[in-house]
């Protein structure tokens, strides 16, 4: 872990807000999301920015405002804009046929820019997709609910906007991982199923999720609802109140607070599960793909065991884009996208 000075903390800066969105929030409850941040950003992602890059041929179109900020702070800024990144190709070519990742970024609900994942989108978009990375206020600014609402916002953009791109929405797919594996299952489900959109107050018509790749996520919700789980495995959601699910647990019934429930009463699309042996949350992933299963719904499930004296981790495709398991994993998501695209003229 890099030592807390001014130079690591102004680095980490660069890929997540640390202070910069708190000032209406009571000093305690800041307090908490500060060394949360802090922690995050001062341990593996301060090693592994410093190899971050964009591939070759690929075009950013960077910090694209998909809704009026709430404030003035380039965190404000951030949470409510978006990044696009397009092969080069796609627009020498002149046509409007890339297929679209959407992507939603991790860090446990409370830590992380768009920005964060911007080397794990530019890469996958060098395999001839497009990449939307979205990004949405965190906690403690918002809640679950809020954040989901964030995204609803983005795609209510991107529908709007998606003719100034060679892109086709008619071939939309989700990624998301650690908490932004959550947000792009419910993302998913709330455009996929009439039900489900209606409780979480989904306002999107006619953009169906094609495809969804979740890599590391955190699938079970109903311990947070229920106020049971959140101590071990979200501790600064606590100690922040212990209010983030809260909004959530009233406003759905119990089938959407559940994994088990959510997959039974929801639409969801043919999904990938990327996990691998030394993930925390593999667990997680393992009965998700096998809830799906179950249920009779697509699931492709891989479970990387790394080499022995080696590690892989949590969301390492997206930490570590250089590893060849990463590599392995863009091919599978490539060849995922392709063939559950429909092709039109």
């Amino acid at each position: 872990m890099f030592a807390k000075t001014q130079e690591n903390i102004d680095r980490i800066r660069t890929f997540t807000p640390v202070d910069e969105d708190l000032a209406q929030i009571p000093a305690d409850i800041a307090r908490v999301a500060i060394e949360t941040r802090e922690q995050f950003g001062l341990g593996v992602d301060s090693y592994r920015c410093q190899l971050w890059h964009d591939p070759d041929g690929i075009d950013v179109f960077a910090d694209i405002a998909y809704a009026q900020p709430t404030g003035d702070t380039i965190a404000h800024i951030k949470a409510h804009s978006l990044d696009i990144y397009l092969p080069h190709d796609a627009l020498l070519r002149g046509g409007a046929t890339l297929p679209v990742i959407v992507d939603i970024h991790g860090g446990g609900f409370v830590y992380g820019y768009k920005d964060l994942n911007r080397n794990f989108g530019t890469h996958v978009a060098s395999y001839g997709v497009a990449v939307v990375s979205l990004g949405y206020r965190l906690a403690p600014t918002t809640d679950f609910m809020g954040q989901l609402q964030d995204i609803f916002t983005a795609l209510q953009w991107l529908q709007a906007h998606a003719h100034e791109y060679p892109i086709d929405l008619r071939n939309l797919f989700i990624t998301g991982d650690s908490a932004g594996a959550t947000l792009a299952l419910y993302t998913a489900a709330a455009l996929n199923s009439t039900v489900v959109g209606e409780q979480l107050h989904c306002p999107i018509q006619d953009l169906p999720v094609r495809g969804a790749i979740f890599q590391s996520g955190l699938f079970e919700l109903e311990p947070f609802t229920r106020g049971s789980s959140t101590t071990d495995t979200l501790p600064y959601i606590a100690q922040m109140g212990g209010t983030f699910f809260t909004s959530f647990a009233e406003q759905t019934t119990e089938e959407l607070q559940s994994m088990q429930g959510l997959v039974q009463y929801a639409q969801l699309p043919p999904s990938v599960v990327i996990t691998s042996s030394d993930d925390f949350l593999e667990t997680q992933s393992l009965l998700f793909a096998a809830a799906m299963r179950q249920r009779g719904n697509y699931c492709e499930i891989y479970d990387v065991v790394p080499t022995k004296g080696k590690t892989l981790g949590h969301v390492f495709p997206v930490g570590q884009v250089w590893l060849e398991e990463s590599q392995q994993v863009f091919e599978i998501m490539q060849r995922f996208v392709f063939d559950h695209s429909q092709y039109y003229l």
